[in-house]
């Protein structure tokens, strides 16, 4: 390591000691994080958030209450979907996706979510929509 990247070593390390700086680069780093999510394929994704929970990065509460919070506004949108096709909605093709994707249903699974719970959610939607 040259003189200049020692320098530049000691500076990032006194800047990351400043609380407000060190916040800023956290709120950068998940934002990179969401980004390279967004990127990859659902195998993709759910690989590299199981290695990010893993490693300690992502808490394991934080990868459910996520979970949780996006799956109603998905299965609106695939209740949506099937309703403008003409198809039949029902329990199992709301969660045909989920059981079909084993990486993600390990996922959920390792955070407390199995697909009963995934079922009750689309029970719970369909009530929503009447159906």
């Amino acid at each position: 390591m040259g003189k200049g990247a020692r320098l530049r070593a000691a500076r990032a390390g006194a800047a990351l000691r400043n609380p407000v700086v060190r916040k800023v680069a956290e709120a950068v780093a998940r934002r990179s994080v969401v980004k390279e999510l967004s990127k990859g394929s659902v195998d993709d994704q759910t690989a590299r958030l199981n290695e990010l929970r893993e490693s300690g990065q992502l808490p394991q509460s934080n990868l459910r209450d996520s979970v949780m919070s996006n799956a109603p506004g998905e299965m609106d949108k695939a209740i949506g979907k099937f309703t403008k096709k003409g198809k039949p909605v029902t329990v199992d093709t709301l969660c045909a996706e989920v059981k079909n994707n084993q990486s993600f249903l390990k996922m959920c699974t390792g955070v407390g979510l199995d697909l009963s719970w995934f079922e009750n959610l689309a029970r719970e939607r369909m009530e929503a929509y009447g159906l």
